[in-house]
């Protein structure tokens, strides 16, 4: 195992979630780093509602964003183990809707004025690697208002009303990134296959054996109490109105979104963590076999592939790093994990033993290309001597 400097992290993350907190760009992070199984180093900085004063915690519920995708990629392949998905079936075999989608063709004015029909079914694969075309691109962009979860009572309402939606390109030609639409797609499919509700199946199936508690789309009025407020912090604190019982702009309270909504902590998010870590096992309790994970995290589209990269691909629902590229991409080849809109990030490194979280909540979080999540990977690639 690599040998893990935990005092340089530590000191590299106080300093730098400090010196944001103190800018007014970030409201507070909480932060953990697990090198060999046991958690090394990590930070709980700043607040998680600046305007009455309430400091961050690490039990502190933020908003997952698109940090809820890597769980229903788990949900995914537990039905894929059970064999109720094939992930090269048509998606029609649960969803008949879809059978018959249609690609924009010709946008003119900000509208869709012809479409041409898809050349192939959209499969769970594409789904979980962002190459369906669905709910992704220019046309996702013009359509989304007319679908947006606000406008439908639950998951299946929401899910139906999306095969009306135009792709944006053919099926499995392209990697556009699906911010909602594709993985709820995928979310409906797992609760149909379990014939149970998606939140009582990840209740049964993933948080409740790993301990997490504090996990879910449905919180109580103690933990509506820990919810981080949302603020955008750019040089000051403006508090955005949104409801603690809501997982993510434009949702119902408590919708089951395959690709957003969910809430969590650090620590139980840490378990999730883990548990990939561990090669689908955690503490005794194993939720994937080691091979099902091996798939996730292998990357799933060829380096030629419209979209992709050397430094990036899909794995099953998570950005993988193929191989290294710091300064650019500073993480070891084989990382893979994901992050979310409002600020929190994650990755697993199964070479070095390594899995690391960070927890903030602003609305201006920018996600997968936010300057904090680069941060965070170089303040901890910095413990083993790989970046300055």
């Amino acid at each position: 195992m690599a040998v893990f400097d935990a005092a340089l992290t530590q000191e590299r993350m106080e300093r730098h979630i400090s010196e944001r907190v103190s800018a007014k760009t970030l409201t507070g992070a909480v932060t953990g780093v697990w090198v060999g199984g046991e958690k090394r180093c990590g930070t709980a900085i700043g607040w998680s509602d600046p305007e009455h004063g309430r400091a961050i915690s690490e039990d502190t519920i933020f908003r997952l964003a698109s940090m809820t995708k890597p769980v229903t990629g788990v949900a995914a392949m537990l039905q894929w183990e059970r064999g109720l998905i094939d992930l090269d079936d048509p998606i029609s075999r649960w969803l008949p809707g879809f059978a018959e989608m249609r690609v924009a063709e010709r946008i003119e004015n900000g509208k869709i004025v012809s479409t041409v029909p898809a050349q192939r079914q959209i499969t769970p694969r594409m789904l979980l690697t962002h190459s369906s075309g669905a709910g992704s691109g220019v046309s996702n962009e013009l359509q989304y208002d007319r679908f947006k979860p606000a406008r439908h009572r639950d998951l299946a309402e929401a899910v139906d009303a999306y095969a009306d939606a135009a792709l944006d390109f053919q099926p499995g030609s392209s990697q556009i990134y699906s911010g909602i639409i594709g993985l709820d797609i995928m979310a409906r499919i797992v609760e149909l296959t379990a014939d149970m509700p998606y939140e009582e199946f990840l209740r049964r199936n993933i948080f409740a054996p790993l301990g997490m508690a504090d996990t879910g789309y449905t919180l109580g009025e103690e933990q509506c109490g820990r919810v981080t407020a949302m603020v955008t912090a750019d040089g000051s604190f403006k508090t955005v109105p949104m409801s603690p019982k809501c997982g993510f702009e434009d949702f119902p309270e408590g919708y089951t979104g395959g690709g957003a909504g969910m809430f969590s902590t650090l620590a139980d998010y840490g378990r999730f963590a883990g548990m990939l870590a561990g090669g689908g096992e955690l503490d005794g309790v194993r939720i994937l076999n080691e091979a099902t994970v091996a798939l996730m995290s292998s990357p799933q589209l060829p380096p030629t592939f419209p979209g992709v990269g050397e430094s990036f691909d899909w794995g099953l629902s998570m950005r993988v790093c193929p191989v290294q590229n710091a300064p650019s991409q500073p993480l070891t080849g084989g990382s893979f994990g994901w992050s979310g809109a409002y600020g929190t990030h994650f990755w697993i490194d199964r070479k070095k033993g390594l899995y690391a979280v960070y927890m903030s909540n602003i609305k201006n979080g920018e996600g997968a290309g936010a300057p904090t999540a680069f941060e965070f990977e170089r303040d901890v690639m910095a413990g083993f001597g790989e970046c300055e």
